[in-house]
């Protein structure tokens, strides 16, 4: 076997290496936007309002009340109401741990929290021609007594943890 032999019978081998490499990239390039695709399409799209109100209680206290700041209700979009009352307790305590000096009276180490949350069209359709001209609002459907959808509690403990630091006694 001379030298131009070998070379010769390697450029097919070659030729079908490159081949199934440019396969591969095709295959490749088709699977990244294939999976982007999926990830658009699973990414659920919160168009669902959710009314929600964070409550106070603590051994001083007789039962639930609204707890204080323009943070503890309103109305949100999002996926699930169990979503809701989870995101909107955690960022409620965030916002106490960060304005610390502003609730330092009303922070006392039996403080418990919760956060109500309850899909608007539902509890809407729940309130009926009870109160026609209200408002869509958690503070409304609570007074109609419609249960909520959704409802996280934090414990004294749990808030505790959360601030990373004791609150006052």
């Amino acid at each position: 076997m001379d030298e131009t032999s070998t070379h010769d019978d390697n450029a097919p081998q070659t030729r079908r290496q490159a081949a199934l490499y440019a396969s591969i990239a095709d295959w490749a390039r088709l699977s990244a936007q294939a999976a982007e695709q999926l990830i658009d399409r699973d990414v659920p799209e919160a168009t669902d309002r959710f009314a929600y109100l964070v409550e106070y209680t603590d051994r001083h206290a007789k039962g639930w009340h609204p707890a204080p700041s323009e943070r503890s209700n309103g109305i949100t979009l999002a996926e699930t109401a169990e979503t809701v009352a989870r995101t909107v307790l955690t960022g409620y305590i965030t916002h106490l741990d960060e304005n610390r000096e502003d609730y330092q009276l009303w922070l006392v180490d039996s403080l418990s929290l919760r956060a109500s949350a309850w899909h608007v069209d539902t509890a809407q359709v729940q309130l009926g021609g009870r109160r026609p001209s209200c408002p869509s609002s958690a503070l409304t459907f609570k007074e109609a007594e419609i249960p909520p959808h959704a409802v996280e509690v934090r414990t004294p403990v749990q808030i505790h943890r959360f601030m990373n630091h004791p609150i006052c006694p």
